[in-house]
């Protein structure tokens, strides 16, 4: 339905979408025909050697590192049909039925479906205003090696920018201590951090902090996951991920046995668009774009909901697409609920809460929405 307002789906501002970089990208492709013809082939599984190595300078330059300070790291680059295919692939290749995943409280409700079809757990640990709370996940490993469960925890996952659902990042202070948490609990197998970075660099307030990647010294523990959806375009279908050696081989022959790769075409484009700068050029933009709409949203929240303070709360991302909003505990904001109900007779949808929890280790909260602003 063209006439709903959809607060729902984490869609990027369709005025934002970057045609002319794009078209550009395009037409100096096929300027020559020996380019043309390369990108018309079949590529390689692992993805486009170019575009790989530019992923790996645009990460040296965003951490502060020298040029080729973090070259090694393009061998352990996998291009994906989106960040979407990396998750699957993963959840594909590390879990097995009855495995467990550690995941924020709330998280990506998306990440949950490939947890669920390998027949594996996802368990909730608590977040708070500075994202993932590292007590929490250290009370939720000892109980689980309490319970002698220990050897089935696989990873943990988390989005420390401008978190979807949440809005919220994890807090500069926290990041080398939940690397180095999640390496001193791999004390039998190892146990990997999912970094996904989908929302890094959309930050409209203060300066991110370093990636978790970052502290991973020995390059072991951190699966680092970006995508091209939210930065440039959702049409290309394009992400990647900086993976440990250990995955690297595992994830390339799966991804093999999915698609033989993802498409060349749509990489050498994107490697057109980061080697020219109008990459950096678009988050430029999309910064001021979703700045802007960030403080319309919040200023309506506070316009027409701030009477109902403290029964009714949200966040105020610095970053990202998303607000959080909490209701009183007898609202119900499920689809079968009055409010959603009534906000769809108006003309409005959200995307109700209780999707966003994993379903261990007690009941879902069913009064809570993701709001979107994108």
């Amino acid at each position: 339905n063209p006439q709903i307002i959809s607060l729902a789906a984490g869609f990027v501002d369709l005025q934002s979408l970057p045609i002319r970089a794009t078209g550009e990208a395009v037409h100096e492709i096929f300027e020559t025909s020996g380019e043309a013809r390369k990108v018309l082939q079949y590529g390689t599984t692992i993805g486009d050697h170019k575009l790989r190595s530019l992923l790996i300078r645009s990460l040296e330059r965003q951490e502060g590192a020298a040029e080729g300070a973090f070259a090694e790291a393009v061998d352990r680059t996998v291009i994906t049909t989106g960040s979407a295919q990396l998750i699957y692939l993963l959840c594909e290749a590390l879990l097995d039925e009855g495995d467990i995943v550690l995941v924020e409280s709330p998280t990506y409700f998306v990440f949950l479906g490939p947890v669920e079809t390998r027949g594996a757990r996802a368990i909730r640990v608590p977040i708070d205003d500075q994202g993932l709370r590292l007590d929490a996940l250290e009370s939720t490993f000892q109980d689980l090696e309490r319970q002698g469960l220990l050897d089935r925890v696989k990873f943990v996952y988390t989005i420390p920018e401008h978190a979807n659902p949440t809005g919220i990042s994890l807090a500069g202070d926290r990041r080398g201590p939940l690397v180095e948490l999640v390496r001193r609990w791999s004390k039998k197998h190892r146990i990997f951090l999912l970094e996904d970075a989908a929302y890094r660099g959309l930050t409209f307030d203060g300066i991110e902090p370093p990636t978790l990647w970052g502290y991973d010294r020995d390059g072991e523990t951190v699966i680092h996951a970006r995508t091209f959806s939210k930065t440039f375009s959702p049409g290309l279908k394009t992400g990647y991920g900086i993976l440990p050696k250990s995955l690297v081989q595992p994830i390339v022959d799966l991804k093999g046995n999915h698609d033989f790769g993802s498409s060349n075409f749509n990489q050498n484009i994107l490697a057109h668009a980061i080697e020219a700068g109008k990459y950096d050029q678009q988050i430029e933009t999309l910064v001021g774009v979703y700045r802007s709409k960030r403080d319309v949203f919040l200023q309506a929240l506070d316009q027409y909901f701030g009477t109902l303070r403290p029964e009714v709360s949200w966040t105020s991302p610095k970053g990202g697409l998303f607000v959080w909003m909490t209701v009183p505990p007898d609202v119900d904001t499920g689809f079968e609920g009055s409010l959603f109900q009534k906000c769809l007779a108006e003309g409005v949808i959200y995307v109700p809460g209780e999707f966003a929890f994993a379903p261990e280790p007690n009941p879902v909260p069913r009064n809570q929405m993701r709001l979107s602003f994108g």
